[in-house]
């Protein structure tokens, strides 16, 4: 990432909301895990589920628009063609939880990576340079965020065992046996894209 001594716009700043308001939502399903239905810790874990197929087609479809830079048509035919492969793809999810949420989820994240991809200009070197190295942050976020929680151990709170059974939580692993590590998960990957874009690193900015 780029030095810039220039202060991030309001524009920029709002780019953070989106990841802001997710990791609020999962901060407060920590802690009273049942507010928003029996079933958010649930969605909580869709949430990162379609947060990393995001992830992966993020960093596709920059690619696609970077080839497609001086048609602003192609680049439109190429988002919707993304968009109904991955959302085909989120489907099966939907279809397979018997839950239609992960369609919304979808919808919520993808504006967040589409104001990623057409804040900055497909043809421009050094927009390219940062959109790239916005999709890098959100793989070592990701994964940084996965792995802490594997390895560190994370507190309950309000996820208590006494509550766990009203989760609505299927299937094994850790994310289900133990679910405030996805939860924490969630709050610690969009936290760091929300303070990462407030800052400006998205626009090649070092932190104030």
């Amino acid at each position: 990432m780029t030095n810039s001594s220039t202060a991030p716009t309001g524009l920029q700043k709002l780019m953070a909301l989106p990841d802001a308001i997710t990791a609020s939502a999962f901060v407060s399903l920590w802690i009273a895990p049942l507010w928003l239905g029996s079933r958010a810790v649930s969605n909580a874990l869709l949430t990162m589920l379609v947060e990393f197929v995001l992830i992966h087609a993020a960093g596709m479809l920059g690619g696609v628009l970077e080839s497609r830079a001086n048609a602003r048509s192609a680049q439109v035919s190429a988002l919707l063609g993304f968009g109904l492969l991955y959302a085909a793809f989120i489907g099966a999810f939907a279809f397979a939880f018997g839950e239609w949420w992960p369609v919304l989820v979808f919808g919520w994240l993808l504006l967040g990576k589409l104001q990623d991809l057409f804040a900055t200009s497909p043809a421009n070197p050094e927009h390219r340079q940062q959109r790239q190295a916005m999709w890098a942050l959100q793989v070592v976020a990701y994964l940084a965020a996965v792995f802490a929680t594997v390895l560190l151990p994370i507190p309950r709170l309000g996820i208590t065992e006494a509550i766990q059974p009203q989760l609505g939580l299927t299937g094994s692993g850790l994310w289900v046996e133990h679910p405030q590590t996805v939860v924490v998960s969630g709050a610690l990957y969009f936290g760091l894209l929300a303070w990462a874009k407030w800052k400006g690193w998205q626009l090649g900015m070092s932190p104030h």
